[in-house]
Parts: structure tokens; C-alpha cells; sequence
């Protein structure tokens, strides 16, 4: 499947691919994009499958696949529908659920990219908050969108009306691959450069189980925004912006002389 995209920039620079979280779109990272492409990137942004544009391309039926594999290969098919050769490398900059789809790429495709951005991404989901999903994706889910009408008048941030009008049945089908997602045991394999980044108050990625995530993966950096939930770009824009450039920018050590990197003092402290 073609996915809806944003893209900004020359063709020939440096390929910075965007993935929103799950009940969200492209349009979170329309600013990040068109910072990145005034500083030299080729920055493209995608509307996952029943998502943001995308949703109106195809209505998700009951019978389709919504689960990483199929994300994966709509990445894949949008790649080539925009003529990017197999063997451009790619920095992947995600937001949550994004992670998960680049992580999966990322195992299979090493070769294709450059480094990971992981932006709140669930290590895995903790108990109650598993249990809250479970529950709002349910009846209460459903009553918002058979009222859509109201709910679109009310003053909420782009990134919540976005998610309201996310499909429900997509919403559902994606629930049932994170609640078993374990990142422990997929990230710290992976070969490529990753950064992660954390909110002080987010409940759906917290930070102490970021952090120990990174620890556990070799050669990578964490960043902690004192001030955020899970959404970074939106909460500390300035701080999110400036750190997310120096993580597509900062030159990268060949894979076979990477050693973890000593650790802030406010860093150490989220571990305790």
C-alpha cells in the first residue's frame, strides 16, 4: 500500500524518514521536517496504513492487516513509489509505536539504515496502562467516534483530535502487537547507532525503563526532557528540535569501535 507522505528538501541530501505513534499522524513532525530540510535533509513524513491522510486513501476493513509486517511493507512500497534505491541509507526518526515499526525494519534491513531516533518508545507496556488501553479502546473509543461532531469542536491539541478520528478497529489491531511488544529483547541486537529520548511524566514510555533500555544497548544515547509526557515535540519543542539536529548530524563511529558512552550526572539519576 502507497501511504500518504509530506516531503521537504533536495533528494540528494542525507534521507530523514518520519514515523508518528499510533492514533497520530505525519503532521507532528511537519515541524522537525522543515527545520531538518532547511539544514540539508531530505526529510519525508508518512500517514501509516488507516491513519492521517492515508485512512481516506482505503477504509480499513475488518479483514485487513494492520500489524507490523504490513507496516513494514508499506514503508517499503512508499520508498519505491518515491524512487529511493535499496541501498539509500535511512535515519529513522520515530514517536512511540513508530519505534516499532522502525525497530522490526531495522532487524531485517540493517543495511538500510544509518541510525535510529526512538522518541518514547515503549520499552514494553506496564501493567496499568496496558489495562487502560484495553478498557478506552472499548466502549469508551466507540462513543467518541459516534459523536466525531462534538468532539472536534472541543479545544484539544492536534495530536488528540488526530487520534480520535483514527479508526477504531485500527486502533484495536495495533493494541494486540504492543501489548506483547518486549523491546529488551529486540533493541540492544540491533547493529545500528540509536538514540532515545524520554519524558520525565510519560506513563506509556517511562523514562527509568527507557533509560534502562539504553543502558542495555551498546554504543547508544539517551536524552531526558525534565518537562514532557509523551510528546516531546510538542511539550519542550525547543529542546526537542535542537537535540533531534544533533542526533542526525553528529558523525557516527564505525559499528565494530562503538563503546558505551559516559553518562550525565542527571542522567544517572533517572536510573534510580
Amino acid at each position: 500500500m502507497i501511504l500518504n507522505y509530506y516531503e521537504r528538501g533536495n533528494k540528494n541530501d542525507p534521507l530523514v524518514l518520519f514515523i508518528h505513534g499510533s492514533a497520530s499522524d505525519a503532521t507532528v513532525w511537519l515541524n522537525e521536517v522543515n527545520i531538518l530540510a532547511a539544514k540539508g535533509y531530505y526529510c519525508i513524513a508518512f500517514d501509516l496504513r488507516g491513519h492521517g491522510d492515508t485512512r481516506l486513501m482505503i477504509q480499513p476493513k475488518a479483514h485487513v492487516k494492520i500489524d507490523i509486517d504490513s507496516h513494514i511493507q508499506d514503508v517499503k512500497e512508499t520508498l519505491k513509489e518515491l524512487g529511493i534505491a535499496h541501498d539509500r541509507k535511512i535515519t529513522f526518526v520515530t514517536h512511540s509505536f513508530g519505534g516499532l515499526v522502525a525497530v522490526n525494519f531495522a532487524e531485517r534491513y540493517p543495511a538500510r539504515v544509518d541510525r535510529l531516533v526512538l522518541v518514547c518508545l515503549p520499552p514494553k507496556l506496564i501493567f496499568p496502562i496496558s489495562t487502560f488501553l484495553k478498557v478506552l479502546l472499548g466502549k469508551p473509543l466507540e462513543f467518541i467516534q459516534a459523536n466525531l461532531d462534538f468532539f472536534q469542536q472541543t479545544r484539544l491539541r492536534s495530536r488528540y483530535k488526530s487520534s480520535i478520528l483514527t479508526n477504531a478497529h485500527v486502533l484495536q489491531e495495533i493494541y494486540k502487537h504492543v501489548k506483547t511488544w518486549n523491546s529488551y529483547k529486540k533493541v540492544p541486537r540491533l547493529v545500528n547507532k540509536i538514540y532515545f529520548a524520554a519524558g520525565r511524566f510519560d506513563l506509556v514510555a517511562p523514562a527509568p525503563l527507557v533509560y534502562r533500555l539504553h543502558q542495555m544497548t551498546i554504543g547508544s544515547d539517551f536524552e531526558h526532557f525534565k518537562w514532557s509526557g509523551h510528546a516531546l515535540m510538542e511539550d519542550e519543542p525547543e529542546k526537542f528540535q535542537a537535540w533531534l539536529l544533533k542526533c542526525v548530524s553528529e558523525p557516527l563511529e564505525p559499528a565494530e569501535t562503538k563503546q558505551p558512552k559516559k553518562q550525565h550526572e542527571e542522567n544517572q539519576d533517572i536510573a534510580s
